[in-house]
Parts: structure tokens; sequence; C-alpha cells
């Protein structure tokens, strides 16, 4: 039996009631009529898919932000029946260079953190972008992410060098009853915004608590995006047998980007069938579900220096699939001084890998205008979110300043 066939057992389709609540729901229904809507794409569910349609139409653009499932009121995860559909057909018809280029983006870190003012330069050069626009099909009007020099990883081995030399290790001895963290931050925090890895970073060992990099590989959720299910498997398993492992030496677990752990917790289990990852999703925490965690057991004071600041605070779509409410908007309200407003808006568009590419930038643009609209209306002096690629998409689509909350936590703390 196939990852196909196990999922769908697990699933039950037929509980669908046709109630087309996931359509409404949907930011691509509600931008094009290309898409004819989430439940329209299980494989070995006919009538989640229009028979008379090819798949190879319409099946890539699920931008697999998880509000159909949120909106289903009988509980069929119908984003990862669209999944697999589209693994299905990829399998079947092959995947174009770009999208492995674009799933791979990790392979590249090192190298472009090593000649990141040159890689840079190159990224922001019109004629490499009307390359990679003509020849790859990567859009030229998205801003690529820059590369950081030096990456996360090798910044928190001079830091804890640094701290050695100060105390020796543990840092922390007697503080927290010896409670130690284990991060997983991420291939863009080690490479493309490494700030906020360092900030995660201080605000744990801020509270006394001694933190570690066990070794770990991208999470997989590009891959999966573009419906490789066999290359997010194998990264899959080494990060589960290496986070187990810290997990049983006594470490909590603990991630900063929320696509990264919506994938660890629910993708790994539930469409990868990976041994072991549900006992792993039982034990690692988003930083801000952590320290409220800790906040309510007593373990942390949260008397933090005064910002005065002006902000606004953008829910990602995988936050809000983990069902662990809103910790971080939680958290940086207990800041003084500093005024915070949700925005309220359903997908920023970005979609992981979907807003690069050339066919599909225009959505990815369409679907952000409702956000950016809100954002208008806040008037924010910065704006807050809790993963990566909301954070690229709103700085395209508005200028300001975006940061996780993580950074601003820190700044009032250390």
């Amino acid at each position: 039996m196939d990852n196909y066939e196990k999922t769908l057992l697990r699933i039950n389709p037929d509980a669908c009631i046709r109630c087309a609540t996931c359509t409404a729901m949907c930011p691509v229904s509600r931008v094009t009529s290309v898409f004819p809507g989430p439940k329209q794409a299980g494989p070995g569910a006919e009538r989640f898919r229009k028979i008379s349609t090819s798949l190879d139409e319409w099946i890539d653009l699920c931008i697999g932000c998880n509000l159909c499932n949120l909106a289903c009121p009988s509980g069929v995860p119908i984003s990862e029946l669209n999944l697999m559909a589209k693994a299905k057909y990829l399998d079947e018809k092959g995947r174009p260079l770009r999208d492995w280029i674009l799933s791979h983006i990790y392979l590249f870190g090192k190298l472009g953190s090593l000649l990141s003012p040159i890689i840079n330069r190159a990224l922001r050069n019109s004629f490499l972008k009307w390359l990679l626009d003509t020849f790859l099909k990567i859009e030229r009007k998205r801003e690529l992410p820059l590369y950081q020099t030096p990456t996360f990883r090798k910044w928190f081995k001079r830091h804890r060098l640094h701290k050695a030399e100060l105390a020796p290790p543990p840092f922390n001895k007697g503080k927290m009853n010896g409670r130690k963290v284990a991060y997983f931050y991420g291939c863009y925090i080690n490479t493309n915004e490494v700030d906020v890895g360092k900030a995660t970073v201080q605000v744990l060992e801020a509270i006394g608590l001694d933190v570690i990099l066990p070794h770990q590989r991208c999470c997989g959720i590009p891959m999966l995006g573009n419906g490789d299910f066999r290359g997010a498997k194998r990264l899959g398993l080494k990060n589960v047998e290496s986070l187990l492992k810290a997990f049983q030496s006594g470490y909590d677990i603990i991630f900063s980007s929320t696509s990264c752990g919506y994938m660890i917790k629910h993708e790994y289990s539930h469409l990868l069938n990976i041994p072991k990852s549900e006992e792993l999703s039982r034990n690692i925490f988003d930083i801000f579900e952590y320290l409220r965690n800790m906040r309510e057991s007593g373990n942390i004071k949260t008397e933090f220096k005064s910002l005065s600041l002006k902000a606004a605070y953008f829910a990602p779509c995988h936050l809000r699939s983990l069902g662990i409410g809103l910790p971080a908007l939680e958290i940086i309200r207990l800041i003084p001084g500093l005024h915070i407003e949700k925005i309220e808006a359903d997908c920023c568009g970005l979609g992981g890998m979907f807003g690069f590419k050339k066919e599909r930038y225009e959505i990815s643009e369409e679907i952000g205008k409702d956000l950016l609209e809100a954002i208008k209306r806040l008037k924010p002096e910065v704006i807050l979110t809790d993963c990566e690629g909301c954070r690229i998409q709103i700085r395209d689509l508005t200028g300001l300043n975006v940061l996780h909350p993580i950074q601003i936590l820190r700044d009032v703390m250390t």
C-alpha cells in the first residue's frame, strides 16, 4: 500500500457534504475562475474532481494555505487531497527544472551565504532577472531574497564559544530547573534572515535556557508544495531521527517558522507517514507557544522595557492551521507602550514558492490585495508576522519594515 492509499484510508473524503464552504474560503478561487475549487482535486475520490477537466489545467493552482481545511464543517482535510492529486499528476508527467530548483533552494544556501556580496548583486541585476524570467519562468517582478554572512549556524557556534569564554557551560546552571532547548531554525533563517535566529536564541538565553542546534535538514515544505512527496519524506526522516534524539536527551524542541512547524507537526505524519513523527509532533512547539506555556506555569516573568511603536500583526495561514491560537500576539501585547492591532485578512498570497512562478505571480499579487488594503487602513510603522513567506510578500506589497515578533521581544528583554 503506497502513501496515497494509506492517506485516503485515513482522510475518508466521503465525509464531504458538498456544501462548497471550502470554495468560498479559497483565496485562489476568489481571484480566478481557472481554479474550480479546493474540493475538486482528490485522487481516488471522484466527486472531488471534475472528470471533464484535465488535471494539468488547474491542479498546480492550490496555494497550500489550508484555509479550506479550517472551513470544512465535516473535517475533511481537503488541502491534503489537493497535494496528493498534484503529486500523483507530477509523478506521471514530470516536473519542470524551475520547480526542482525552487524545491531544492536549500542546496544553494551555504554557497549563497559564503559569496553573498556577489550573489546578492546578481540577484538584483535586471539582466539576470530577465534570464530567470525568460528561461526558468521565475517572475522578474518578484524581489528575490538576499543572502547573509555568516550563516545563523556559524554565528551560533561563535556565540557559544564567546559565552564559554565568559562562563564555562552549562551557561545557565541552576536556572529554569535545568531546562534545555533544541531549536529547529529552518534553512531560510540560516542563510537569509539570520537575525530571527539570533533573536530566538537571545530570548531563550535571557530567560535562563541553554540552547542547542540539533542536526537538521530543510523541513521539506517546498518539495511538498511542488508535489514531491518522496523528496520531502527523505528530508523528514532525517529530521525526525535527529529531533527525537534531542528530545530523548532531555531537550524541549521549538521552532520559529510556522511553515516549518506545520510541516513537522502535521504533514510528516498525516501525509508522509514518517515513522515516529507523531511522537515528535506532540513534543515540538512554536517559540511563542512555548513562552506562553512557561508564563502560564509561572516559570518566566514578563516584565518588559517600554517600547513606543505602532505595529500591526498578521497571523499566517500555517499558524492558524496549528490550532494553538495567536501566542505571539498574546505575548507581544504585554509590552508597555506598544500599540499593536491584528490585521484582518486571510492569506498573504505568496504560498511558499507559488508566488515566485511567472504564471502564478499575478494570482499571488491579487490575493494579497485584501491584506494590503487592511494594512493601509491601520497605518502601522512596522508589521509583525511569524512566517518568512508572509514577510517576503508583505515587504513586496507595502515596502514597510516587516519583522518576526521574536525580534521585537528580544529588543525589550535584552
